[in-house]
């Protein structure tokens, strides 16, 4: 292989030696300038990085629950009378959308009791519809049917199931667990399962009970959401708009608001564009920082040099070659800077990424972003130095001689 000195001239070979001694000899000055370089290309590279799994991070929360399904709030218009569970559930009755699958969530807060336990859970009253809708799995025994809309059955969420058997004998199929003043039959438990942002439904941590023995119980409550999915036959494109007529309809004195995935990942996404802005701004103000340290030290160079500048000029170097030393001698910090702020940068995104429970990915464009822009300012910062430099005459540079 051939040396590099075949493929370079010799008088930049030496001059990026002679910036390359220069910067080894000016110590400590050289190496808070390095600091500020590192600290803002590591900002800069970790940013990207971390916008880049954040955005991931959004994409797998939305994977398994997919873009088929849609959540509806409902909520009373104003002035109108507040409708209660029964007229709700008359209005389900009412429904005919046989393209989609519904299933309610009239949720509320209660105390259950299982021998001599309580713990507070979110008590779901629903349709055996929901088991289908949301893609629930059992542990064992049932979810709820038909049959058991007149009947005092539920169906226990798996930490509930876990915290009514913990310090004593284990809550199974068959058992009766308290809910006020009413005992309700225990007919299956969930698996664990994964929690969606669309759904206001809380699995591991929900009993689930029939709409009609949810009024048993608590009366006054009401269906305030509704969970839908979209069957994979059904490729109508104006199916929430279609969905929030007919509950309109059907809802007489109700609003519905139909919220779908692509809803939720464009706002998070505009949410985290904006966080990634405000970290980008702030680590490029770091950077331009690092490149005013740069500048800082090359004029003390400049100013210390001014024997060797005089020198070198009246043997017969060019203003162009006195601009060059001190450009490459700028660039060589800045590039060092760049080299040690991108492993800085992805170690602190690796890190980040663990502690916030993501799969780490690497952003393709992280490290030359980084690098490039870290190498720019530092030659952009540098450059007025060296130009000052260059115009220096020997007679000036030689007075202290």
């Amino acid at each position: 292989m051939r040396p590099l000195s075949t493929f370079l001239p010799s008088v930049l070979i030496q001059t990026t030696a002679d910036a390359a001694d220069s910067f080894r000899t000016q110590g400590k000055r050289s190496a808070l300038a390095l600091l500020g370089i590192v600290i803002g290309s590591a900002s800069i590279i970790a940013v990207i990085n971390i916008g880049h799994n954040a955005r991931h991070d959004v994409a797998r929360i939305f994977q398994d629950m997919g873009v088929d399904s849609l959540a509806v709030l409902l909520a009373d218009k104003p002035g109108s009378q507040e409708a209660r569970l029964s007229q709700d559930i008359e209005a389900l009755k009412k429904l005919d959308l046989a393209d989609v699958l519904i299933a309610p969530a009239a949720i509320v807060s209660m105390e259950a009791g299982f021998n001599r336990k309580s713990t507070d859970v979110r008590l779901v009253g629903t349709q055996p519809s929901l088991f289908e809708v949301m893609k629930l799995s059992l542990s064992d025994g049932r979810f709820l049917h038909t049959f058991d809309q007149s009947e005092n059955a539920v169906v226990l969420g798996h930490e509930v199931a876990a915290s009514l058997s913990r310090g004593g004998p284990q809550i199974q199929v068959g058992d009766w667990l308290r809910l006020k003043n009413y005992l309700f039959k225990v007919v299956g438990v969930l698996q664990p399962g994964a929690e969606s942002m669309l759904s206001p439904v809380f699995v591991d941590y929900s009993v689930f009970v029939p709409l009609q023995s949810l009024a048993r119980v608590a009366g006054e409550t009401r269906i305030n959401d509704l969970i839908v999915r979209i069957p994979a036959h059904n490729k109508k494109p104006a199916v929430a708009s279609t969905l929030k007529y007919a509950l309109t309809r059907a809802f007489k004195s109700r609003t519905a608001e139909v919220i779908t995935p692509q809803q939720m990942i464009e706002g998070m996404n505009r949410q985290s564009r904006t966080f990634h802005y405000l970290l980008m701004g702030l680590g490029a103000i770091t950077l331009v920082g690092g490149g005013v340290a740069v500048m800082n030290v090359m004029y003390m160079s400049v100013s210390e040099r001014r024997i060797e500048i005089g020198l070198r000029l009246a043997i017969g170097a060019r203003r162009l070659d006195i601009r060059n030393l001190f450009l490459i001698e700028a660039m060589l910090l800045s590039t060092l800077g760049a080299a040690v702020g991108a492993g800085l940068g992805m170690a602190l995104a690796y890190v980040y990424a663990r502690v916030s429970g993501w799969a780490f990915d690497m952003a393709t464009d992280a490290i030359p972003l980084g690098v490039i822009s870290t190498v720019a300012v530092g030659v952009f910062f540098g450059l007025k130095p060296a130009i000052a430099a260059s115009r220096l005459t020997p007679v000036e540079a030689l007075r202290d001689y």
